[in-house]
């Protein structure tokens, strides 16, 4: 993207014609994230791109370039500004109200840098992470179902009560006995059943969700083969993600949580989005259905 520079704005000041700007390149952003599959990046990638994007219309000279794509493992932004100028990592007074931009930058992004030319500033953000992350240094893909392209999809809303878990438990048995082919190359459809349970009650047991609250719950067959299931709660934060899903039970303890999902062949994973977060299971087949 590029986005034409206002006369007005000069090093030091922005114009009042540019200061939309920002909120623009936002709401390009955000919905490129959402056609990717990302929405978990959306509220960082929001705030590196407002940061970034002023800081060249305050600094830069000429045109403001915004590039925004994706790598096997990182989002990155890259904003070019027309200025050989280094950009200036400064400590801001507390009751300064700007200069804080780089350093905000700094503290959300993994990784960020300037090109050799110093026109252009660049910062990343990681890949969401999955239950294998630790092992493999792999990720995952969260993809939006209601964009994706997929042999079927079904959706159901489920109220938070303590039914919750036996009722996802039964839908999922019911739409993958109706949808899978018979020779879909999956584990036990009881095994799956239960990947689709042990999801359900993660969000019952750890979401906090107030009295009448609602977790919706998706289900898809994606046209790659793999079964994907997800269940939308509205608390943003997992805290304890890596030991729910890598904390082996001890001898003679029963299994449980997503552990047990992981142990039935899922790949679970999770983002947070605008409304709270999804958490997912998917299940390759043993071999791709015809």
């Amino acid at each position: 993207m590029s986005f034409e520079r206002h006369e007005g704005s000069t090093a030091g000041g922005i114009a009042d014609a540019d200061r939309a700007v920002p909120h623009r390149a936002r709401v390009i952003v955000r919905a490129g994230l959402r056609y990717w599959g990302w929405p978990g990046l959306i509220e960082s990638a929001d705030l590196l791109v407002t940061e970034l994007v002023t800081n060249a219309f305050e600094h830069g000279i000429g045109d403001v370039g915004l590039r925004v794509y994706l790598t096997d493992t990182h989002l990155l932004i890259e904003v070019r500004d027309g200025s050989h100028q280094l950009p200036e990592l400064r400590e801001a007074a507390l009751d300064d109200e700007d200069g804080r931009g780089l350093f905000l930058v700094r503290a959300i992004a993994d990784a960020w840098g300037v090109s050799s030319d110093g026109m252009t500033t660049w910062c990343s953000l990681p890949l969401v992470r999955r239950n294998d992350d630790m092992e493999h240094g792999g990720v995952a893909v969260i993809p939006d179902l209601g964009s994706a392209e997929a042999k079927w999809i079904h959706k159901e809303v489920f109220r938070a009560t303590r039914h919750a878990a036996g009722n996802a438990y039964r839908y999922t048995r019911l739409y993958l006995t109706a949808y899978l082919p018979q020779d879909h190359g999956f584990v036990d459809i009881e095994d799956l059943s239960a990947i689709g349970r042990v999801l359900m009650a993660n969000a019952f047991a750890h979401a906090g969700a107030p009295e009448r609250a609602r977790f919706t719950m998706q289900w898809a067959l994606l046209q790659t083969g793999e079964l994907v299931f997800q269940v939308h709660d509205s608390r943003r934060e997992f805290p304890d993600f890596d030991k729910a899903v890598s904390c082996k039970p001890a001898a003679g303890e029963r299994p449980r949580g997503l552990w047990t999902a992981r142990g039935l062949g899922a790949e679970i994973s999770y983002a947070p989005t605008d409304e709270g977060k999804i958490v997912q299971a998917l299940i390759k087949p043993h071999a791709l259905p015809v």
